[in-house]
């Protein structure tokens, strides 16, 4: 099983590991010298198959399917790689897909979807930008291009998800009286290539599962932090 695993992996360009310790499944990718690799840590209480569903190796994505026989251990991952960095996302529980494409769509919230519907985007939905949005790591960035805030905008904020390194907004507006964000300028992250928006655009948060307490699942970095 971890031969076939470490194969999958190795058939989109990646380094998997595998041992067993500890009560719960993890997939983690750490830092090994000068490069990064998956870490899959497999529950000593129980027998775990793992499974590579769907592997694109021109795309450097595959589907990983984890499920346990004693210990209620269930998950479904899209591995791959992103810009300049391996990394691994939770697929959501009610759109667990068994497809590389599929798992894209799944990571997208239902706003995104109707965008990209409502402009005609069939195709190349894997790209970072399309007319529908602009993707940096799990953030998706809708245009608005008629709307103006005055001087409510503020400068210099930030984007951050749990664990996460934030990703620096040049302006950032908030309104009131209803929970979404807006961004316009620079958006910056370390480990993504610079974006500006000439208008302002709303900012949705991608789908990627919670963490459950039968498993767990690490988010990459480049540092020593183990966050994003």
């Amino acid at each position: 099983m971890s031969t076939l695993i470490q194969d999958a992996f190795e058939a989109i360009g990646a380094e998997a590991f595998v041992e067993t310790a500890g009560n719960a499944f993890e997939i983690d990718v750490r830092q090994n010298g000068d490069r990064e690799v998956y870490q899959l840590k497999y529950p000593t209480g129980d027998t775990v198959l793992a499974e590579a569903l769907d592997v694109k190796p021109k795309q450097r994505h595959l589907v990983l399917d984890v499920t346990g026989w004693r210990l209620p251990i269930g998950g479904r991952y899209l591995c791959g790689h992103d810009e300049q960095h391996w990394f691994v996302a939770s697929l959501p529980f009610d759109r667990q897909t068994t497809t590389v494409r599929g798992a894209m769509e799944a990571l997208k919230p239902a706003v995104v979807l109707r965008e990209q519907k409502r402009k005609g985007v069939k195709h190349r939905r894997h790209r970072r930008k399309t007319a529908a949005y602009v993707r940096q790591g799990e953030w998706f960035f809708l245009p608005r291009p008629k709307m103006h805030v005055g001087e409510l905008a503020v400068r210099n904020g930030q984007l951050v998800r749990a664990a996460g390194k934030p990703h620096r907004v040049e302006w950032l507006y908030r309104p009131s009286d209803r929970d979404e964000t807006f961004v316009r300028g620079a958006v910056s992250h370390p480990d993504h290539k610079t974006i500006y928006f000439q208008v302002w655009h709303r900012v949705v948060q991608n789908n990627e599962a919670e963490l459950q307490t039968c498993y767990s699942v690490r988010r990459w970095c480049s540092t020593a932090t183990g966050s994003r």
